[in-house]
Order: C-alpha cells, then structure tokens, then sequence
C-alpha cells in the first residue's frame, strides 16, 4: 500500500482506514507505547494495552515494560558505535528497536524489515516517535522511484546502475532487521541505501545496528546467508565507518524455562544458547506411528481444548503431498469440529485473518515469526536428513528444526516417526530429564545413528514431479538465467488500468460469530475456468466430472456462481487431500464471485472466438523426464505430470496451449509452467515443432506468448534446467568468496556516485 511508514499518529490512522473494511471485533492488541527514560541506562516502558474480545467489549490495562540489561546496552552502544546482535528467538529485537529509537529522541532513526506484516507492527509499535520503518523492496521504490514488487524488479534497478535519488532525512542511526536473509541483491540495496543516506548528509555516515540469529537463517534456498549478519563487520568496512561491538539478546520473552533447557541439552549438546524467562510445562516427545491417526488425534485433542485452537500451530517440514499430516487435520476437523487453517500455498506469507481463531498448520519456514501457546512439531527424526536435510551436517541441529522448536510460548509438543531412529546428534539421556516421553508406538525408539555421514550433495530428484511445484521455491534470479537462455516472452496485450482489473476476493468471511475467515483465491480461478468450460462445450472436465456424467447447473447467475465456487472447494479438497477448509464452509453461500464471475467469464471468451476445439485439463506426462547432473556425467529420471489448462486444437492438427491465471500479477513460474506443458504436449503427441504456448491473466488481462528459438528442445532445456535448479544441493558458498561477492556489491554502489563523491566521516 506504502513504500514506508514513518511512525506517527497520523500515519497509523490512516493506516487504520486503509484497513477498516478488513478489521473485525475479534481479539485484537492495540498498543499506545508512551516511553519515559529517566537516564541512558534507565528505560521504562510503559504501555496501554487494549483488549477488543469477541462481543465488543473493550478492556484496558496498564504495562510497564523495563528493559533488559542487554537490550540497555545495545541502546547505549548504539550511539556512538556500529552495532551487530545475536538476538535469540523472541528475545524482543522489536522491543530493543523500541528502545533505541526512544533512547534517541531528536535523532532521525530508520528501521528497515523484510515483510510488509513486520513493517505495519514494527510502525504501530514505533507510531509515537520520528522513525521511518521500511521494507527492503519498499525502500528500493524510494531510491529509484520504481516500485520494486520483487526482486526481478529489483535486480533490473541493480544492472541499470541509475543514481539512486535520496531526499529523506538523513539518518543518525539505521536499523536491519533479520540480517541472516539477506541476499547479495538486498545487500547491494542496504549498501546502497546507507550511502545515499551518507552522501545527503554531507559524508556524514550513519550508525548501524544489525539485528539477527544465525540459527534462525532458513532461506538459503532463497539465496540467503546468515554470514551478511555474522560477518557485518567485514562486509560494511567502508560504507559506515564506526566502530563494530558484537552484543547478544540471550533472553527469550517467548520461551519457558522449560523450553530453553530442552532445546539447548537435547538439540544443540548442552549450549546454554537461549535463556527462558518464566516458568511452563515441561515439553512432551511423542514417539508416534503418524499414520495411527485415532491415537494421536485423541492425545492432541486433550491439549488443543485445553490451549485452545487459536492459540495452537502445527509445523511440519512440509504441507503439499504430506498424508499422513492430511488425515490427521482431517480428523481433527471432522471429528472434533476444531477449526483449522491449513496453508498448501507454502510460497506466501500466512494471512493474520484467515489464521486467527484456528488451528494454524503451517511450514516451518512460513511460521517463522510467529508464535503461538502451544506448538506441535512434525518431522523431528533422522528422516529430515534423508532428503530435506542431506546436504547437511548431522551432527548439528538443522536451523529449520531449530526454528520450529523455539515458537512455542507454553506448551511445546515434539512428533518422532517412530519408524525412524533419532536424529543423530540427539542427546537421548538429556531427553529423559528434559522432556515428558510418551511412546505412543508398540516398538521401543531406536538408538540414534552415528554422526559424520557425508554430506549429500548433487541431484535428487523425487519420483515424481508436478508441473505446478517445478519451479516453486527456486530463486527468480535462477528463473531468470534459464527464461533469458532459453525463450522468448512477448507482451500481446499488456495489464489494464487497475480500475479494470477483475479484484475478486482473496480471503471471505465464513463465520460472522466467531470471526473466521478462508483463503479463497485457489478457488476463483477455478471457478472461473470452469464457467468458461461449460459455456464453451457443456462440459465439466475442470472439476474432474466426467462428460456421461454431469451434475445440474442452476440457472439463476447468482446461484450459478455459488455453485461454481462450492464445487472448486470440494475439488481443491480432494486434490489437495486436506478437507478443514471445505469442512468448515459447508454452510456457507459461497457468494464473493458474484460480483465478478460473469466479467471473467466474458474477459476469457474474447480470446477464443467461433466454434474452437477446446480441450480443458488435458492430461500430459512423460514416465522417464532425464536431468544431467551439472558435471554432465551422470543423470537421473523422474515421472513429470500435470494438466493444461486449455489446448486448443487447430485444424490442421497443431495447437495452442493456453495457461490461464487469475492473479494479482503474472510470474516467472507461470512462464516455467507453459513451458513444461508445452514440452510434454509435443513428446506426448509426437510433434518436433511445439504448440503455441499462450499466458493470460484473466483478473487484469495481461496476456504473453512464449516461444522457444530452439523449438520443443528449448522448452525441455527450460524444463531440465529448473528441475536441476530445485533439486540439487551445491553445498555452501566459501567465506572468501562470500566476501567477495560483497566486495563487487559496494564496487557497484561506489560506482552509482562516480563524479559526486563525498568524504565518508
């Protein structure tokens, strides 16, 4: 919505209208922080905390929060020193920016964040005071007056090498928040950003205070390096020129005692790395067959009623194809009515509303930075090294798992498979004093494994792949090197006006009582597709209804478009395998596409016009898809699958392949998409010259033909080479080639100021 928000009243009221339309009366936390500091060492704040529950009742309290004496003394440090910080999970990193900015009246302070979520908190919190909170795209918009969605976007600004423009204030202090995921493109971007700063001030460089943990660095799939925070010092010699002072938030606010004692003598052999600051119940380790769902449901229960749903996570090291996590959601759902939100789209960021008042089933990596009362943990046995983890040490607690095990607040709940053993470095005579076991297998645990296995690195590729997953979780700027080595993307039709485009709902609510949300967007581009195809032909093959067997279509558009959007519910249920979402909107109307079904009907009929042969979820797949190994010397094979949206069948017998989204903006992996299916549909149809391969959006009409110079070999290339991407482990980067890569970075950025140097004091 913004590029920023500087942290004062007037902003947060405005942000308050922008989102009064999706705000609801449920529990929620409005904070008034009114700092008083009576010395640079003696913090005291204060805060209004109002309560709004679920029948509009508001009720106010009074807080007082005191510093630690480690956050005192990042705030002291931070005024005349670079400051780099370990800082444990829910040791307060928020709180200690807080701190700092409140111990720096006068000073003009930026915080800049990752998500757009951290940056609204971090600016509510931070509303009473002159600070300027951004995300690191965001403040990309502001250097080069280029709105950065991604970093596609961002890495075009970088090669283009424009001057960036700063008119801000110049900043006295610079906070970075999450260090350790920083990427080589964000940190050429926070350089930068520090020397624009520097160079409106005169060659008056800023301080800086890196926040972060190097355990909680989990996006090195992303391209990220928890050495950007670890190595700092090094890394910004030159742009700020202070003194460096490592300091540590040891302190968890989050975690128990309880907690911390066990994840330090059971996962990470006895280091005292993390300190809990009250007293909870011990943790529980669940020696459990997954798939006994009867079981486990019942032991789980006991304790979600007793926390309750809203205050309870289950994570896992994955969501999509994770069965036996399925039944058990399922059950929970349908046996217990226990509400529950699962994410499947394991790329975006969880959705506050549709989270609240369920049971959140998430991924590890996407519940980074949450927390909730009581935490159940899936995945915590020698398996995650099996493939997850393989090109990890095993004699070290993943940061993954790490993460998983430090969100809970209270209850901390750990699943071991009981088919698997331990995972290798476990301290199995800490785990007797530490945790509560309860075998709830009829075989005894296995003795661990011994450590030192060698790393697993190279190509393994699953069984099977789905054309939709190929290029998920691959980084753009790999998507990017293959695109431009391999094919052609040519604009037919560009995005229309905004007040064009089709803005259905993403998210609806399903419960007005108890306040309950569902994500809907899977549902409307189905939806849409669907209507088109029985517009089109008569037929249903969108929703897996077989032609002889078709059901009864109200008539009435409204019910019409209900109807539409209830059974993409069921089929994305069955797909997915996890039934909650379609469980708990059995009653709802399903109505939120009315408004707009029959402009994306018609949006989608303008490109096909007459009597076409349309084909809609065509089938494609080849059993044995061969990837080379980046040596060349070996490959490995894996059955590649998936359904075309449309192939529309000329009459000559070629074709055109049309994948249709309906989306807020097109993206490199819907290009990897048609690409793969318009590989298979040619292998499959025995065609040497591919089909025409057509991208289209129907929510705002942007419309793409791609083509491939070396015809259907270009497009396997395309193929082979994401799978090569996703599925090969390289192990990590040296540190002197990291530093490096950081060097050419502040070349580049020393480079965008050739002819207007100032001197860096």
């Amino acid at each position: 919505m913004y590029s920023h928000f500087r942290a004062a009243p007037h902003m947060w009221a405005i942000l308050r209208r922008a989102k009064a339309a999706r705000s609801a009366p449920r529990s929620q936390l409005l904070y008034d922080q009114v700092f008083q500091y009576t010395s640079a060492l003696g913090l005291r704040v204060t805060r209004s905390l109002t309560t709004a529950t679920a029948a509009g009742v508001f009720k106010a309290q009074r807080r007082i929060f005191e510093p630690s004496v480690e956050q005192l003394a990042i705030v002291e440090w931070s005024r005349t020193q670079n400051v780099v910080v370990s800082a444990r999970p829910g040791s307060g990193k928020t709180a200690t920016a807080e701190a700092i900015v409140a111990a720096n009246a006068g000073r003009a302070v930026a915080l800049v964040t990752y998500s757009k979520r951290l940056q609204l908190e971090t600016a509510r919190r931070l509303e009473d005071y002159s600070c300027d909170v951004y995300t690191f795209h965001g403040l990309a918009g502001t250097l080069f007056k280029t709105v950065a969605f991604d970093d596609t976007i961002l890495r075009t600004l970088r090669r283009e090498g424009g001057q960036p423009t700063w008119t801000g204030r110049p900043y006295d202090i610079i906070i970075l928040d999450e260090l350790q995921d920083c990427t080589d493109d964000l940190f050429w971007l926070t350089c930068t950003f520090i020397s624009s700063v520097t160079h409106a001030a005169g060659g008056r460089a800023p301080r800086i205070v890196a926040l972060g943990d190097e355990r909680q660095a989990i996006y090195a799939f992303r391209g990220a390096d928890s050495r950007y925070l670890s190595l700092a010092p090094s890394t910004m010699a030159g742009i700020s020129p202070h003194p460096w002072t490592r300091l540590s938030l040891s302190k968890s606010f989050r975690l128990s005692q309880e907690t911390s004692r066990f994840v330090n003598d059971v996962f990470l052999g006895g280091d005292k790395y993390v300190i809990g600051t009250h007293h909870g119940p011990v943790p529980l380790y669940l020696h459990v067959n997954p798939f006994k769902i009867g079981k486990l449901a019942r032991r789980l229960v006991r304790l979600i009623l007793k926390y309750g749903a809203e205050r309870t996570a289950i994570l896992a090291p994955f969501i999509r194809n994770n069965i036996a996590l399925a039944r058990l959601t399922n059950t929970l759902s349908m046996k217990y009515g226990i509400p529950i939100a699962v994410s499947i789209s394991d790329d975006v960021p969880l959705d506050d509303l549709v989270i609240g008042g369920k049971v959140c089933v998430s991924t590890y990596h996407q519940f980074k930075g949450n927390e909730r009362d009581l935490v159940i943990v899936y995945g915590v046995d020698a398996s995650y090294f099996e493939v997850l983890g393989r090109d990890l040490p095993d004699d070290t607690c993943p940061n993954e798992t790490f993460v998983a095990l430090t969100r809970a607040i209270k209850q901390l709940v750990v699943l071991h498979n009981a088919e698997k053993k331990p995972m290798p470095f476990l301290s199995l005579s800490q785990l007797d004093k530490a945790a509560k076991f309860k075998n709830l297998s009829s075989n005894p645990m296995q003795e661990p494994g011994p450590v030192g296995r060698p790393l697993q690195l190279g190509l393994l590729l699953p069984r099977t792949c789905s054309v939709s997953d190929i290029a998920r979780h691959v980084p753009d700027e790999q998507l990017e090197a293959i695109i431009a080595a391999n094919i052609r993307i040519n604009e037919l039709e560009p995005s229309q006006p905004r007040s064009e485009h089709i803005a259905a709902p993403e998210i609806t609510l399903t419960d007005k009582e108890r306040m309950h949300y569902e994500a809907v967007g899977d549902i409307n581009g189905l939806a849409v597709v669907a209507a088109f195809e029985h517009f089109k032909k008569g037929t249903l093959t969108t929703l897996d209804y077989a032609t002889t067997k078709l059901p009864s279509i109200p008539s009435a558009e409204r019910e019409q478009a209900a109807w539409y959007c209830r059974e993409a519910c069921a089929y994305e249920a069955q797909m997915s395998g996890y039934k909650s979402r379609s469980i708990q909107m059995k009653d709802h109307a399903f109505d939120w596409l009315v408004p707009y079904l029959e402009a994306a009907k018609e949006r989608l009929s303008t490109q096909f016009v007459g009597d076409e042969e349309l084909e809609f979820e065509a089938r494609l797949r080849e059993e044995k898809f061969t990837v080379r190994e980046s040596s060349q010397l070996s490959s490995r094979a894996t059955c590649l699958r998936g359904r075309a949206d449309i192939v529309h069948h000329h009459g000559d017998g070629d074709a055109t392949i049309w994948e249709i989204k309906f989306v807020g903006k097109l993206s490199l992996q819907h290009a990897i998409q048609a690409c793969a299916y318009a590989y298979l549909w040619a292998t499959q149809n025995g065609r040497c010259i591919p089909p025409r391969v057509m991208l289209y959006n129907v929510q705002d009409g942007e419309k793409k033909e791609i083509t491939a110079p070396d015809g259907v070999e270009g497009f396997r290339r395309v193929v082979e080479e994401v799978l090569r991407a996703k599925y090969s482990k390289t192990g990590a980067v040296s540190t002197q080639s990291f530093l490096d890569n950081c060097a050419r970075a502040k070349e580049e950025v020393e480079k965008l100021w050739e002819g207007h140097a100032v001197e860096i004091e």
